[in-house]
């Protein structure tokens, strides 16, 4: 059986459950949070009940292999969980107030309440790489709906058959906790046009989506060109660098090294947080760190990767990048079954910053070793950088002074920053913040990560007067 096996939605279609969204959102948005708690323990529940077949499922479609898909799905459960906790103390409304003086001069102030509202209708397009945590019931969702507003997820096309089962699971909740038949709906397309007609109705209040650059960039060109432009929250490509400073790589580079090709092998490169980049001095560029370097990645092996199609678009990157780059390791597994070779490539500092396409995220296990001659241009390649999800320092007491001084540029580039650690694999929780200066994503002050991720689909409404009502909820 094919990747996919459903048809392209029709715009009827898409237009129909558009309608219908729009129809129950104040029935659906007034609901008391304990009910839409109810409605989100309910997914949980379905899916830890069901979650081998949802495995098994994901297996047959991403190649991610059990393990993998075993984590993300407790993931999933967990945080469906944490959204639950969220509806129904109702935190995120954030409410606030200000008491009258209504014999104020010279005019009365006849007192505020302030508190979020969910924004309407959100489109949810979600991520190749998570089948679970960053799809159908994923962050996107479920904070959605735990705010109270309906969701349309338009499925994956590579993991289709999964995407409809976890909406099965959704839809049985939904009947089971009686909530509006509208409040949710999964919409399948392996056609660009889908995503298009779904962003650009009329009915849809918002956009969430986790893809390449070039998928949310249209996206949101046409988010913008609207005659009523939307919110678009994307979180796309990213570079992640490594800035490794001189007396970490000599008290630790062993250690270092091994923990930098490990980031960047973790599940075959294939996540979000990879490190795309290790910046490092020209003194630290020895023959003891290339041979650390060479004899580490020789010996690793790699994953398959999620699908055919995306193993050859990261051969088509390799080779891209070979153009311009030398390639200094390589793993020697080979690439036959479709895992991709591990391949570290190095580039001069001036050369990089020369060449603006170098900035780019390669997805899969590839990653740019730079080499600065000094710190002066180590701190320029900081300068040149895109946004990012992610930026770390490697160092110690003796770089304290560099470090110093790289930080606020790195503060101005990444949504976050780790201190003597590599990205990959991170808990989510209170504090994270999955976000990042454009390209990383299209709104920095947002995270797409975490329970703070509710904080796309509402927006403050103030009331003035309403004291003597109680506020007329």
């Amino acid at each position: 059986m094919g990747p996919t096996t459903f048809p392209d939605t029709t715009f009827e279609v898409i237009d129909q459950t558009l309608e219908s969204a729009q129809s129950c959102f104040i029935e659906f948005s007034k609901k008391e949070g304990g009910q839409r708690a109810g409605f989100l323990r309910r997914i949980a529940e379905n899916l830890a009940t069901h979650r081998q077949s949802v495995i098994a499922m994901a297996e047959q479609e991403t190649s991610l292999g059990i393990e993998r898909l075993e984590g993300e799905c407790s993931r999933t459960i967990d945080q469906i969980r944490l959204f639950a906790v969220l509806a129904e103390k109702e935190e995120w409304k954030e409410n606030s107030c200000e008491e009258g003086e209504p014999n104020r001069e010279p005019n009365a102030n006849l007192g505020m309440q302030k508190e979020n509202h969910p924004v309407g209708t959100v489109v949810v397009i979600g991520a190749c790489n998570f089948p679970l945590a960053i799809s159908v019931v994923g962050t996107d969702t479920t904070s959605a709906l735990a705010v109270g507003c309906p969701v349309v997820v338009k499925s994956h096309p590579r993991h289709a058959r999964t995407c409809q089962l976890l909406a099965e699971l959704v839809n049985l909740a939904k009947k089971e906790s009686n909530m509006p038949e509208g409040c949710f709906t999964l919409l399948h397309g392996e056609s660009h046009g889908v995503s298009r007609a779904l962003v650009s109705h009329p009915k849809t209040a918002c956009v969430a989506f986790t893809g390449s650059l070039q998928g949310g960039k249209a996206l949101s060109k046409v988010a913008k060109s609207r005659t009523k432009p939307i919110p678009f929250h994307a979180e796309m490509g990213s570079l992640n660098p490594v800035f490794a400073l001189p007396f970490a790589l000599k008290e630790k580079r062993e250690k270092l090294i091994g923990s930098y090709i490990d980031a960047v092998n973790l599940f075959c490169g294939q996540m979000c947080t990879k490190p795309g980049a290790l910046i490092i001095l020209e003194e630290s560029f020895d023959q003891k760190f290339k041979e650390s370097l060479q004899a580490y990645v020789s010996e690793k092996e790699t994953l398959p990767m999620l699908n055919q199609d995306v193993f050859q678009n990261y051969e088509k990157t390799s080779q891209h990048l070979a153009q311009y780059l030398d390639m200094i390791a390589q793993s020697e597994i080979s690439s036959a079954n479709g895992s991709g070779r591990i391949r570290i490539f190095k580039v001069a500092a001036k050369d990089f910053l020369a060449v603006s396409e170098l900035k780019a995220e390669a997805f899969g296990p590839a990653s740019i070793l730079i080499i600065a001659r000094d710190f002066p241009e180590m701190l320029a390649v900081a300068r040149s950088l895109e946004g990012s999800l992610t930026g770390s320092m490697l160092a110690t007491d003796n770089d304290r002074i560099d470090a110093s001084t790289l930080l606020p540029i790195l503060e101005s580039k990444v949504g976050r920053i780790l201190w003597n650690g590599f990205p990959p694999g991170v808990v989510p929780g209170l504090a994270t913040h999955h976000g990042g200066p454009w390209p990383a994503t299209t709104d920095p002050r947002y995270t797409s990560i975490g329970i703070k991720g509710y904080q796309r689909f509402v927006r403050p409404v103030c009331k003035q007067g309403f004291a003597e009502l109680g506020g007329m909820s």
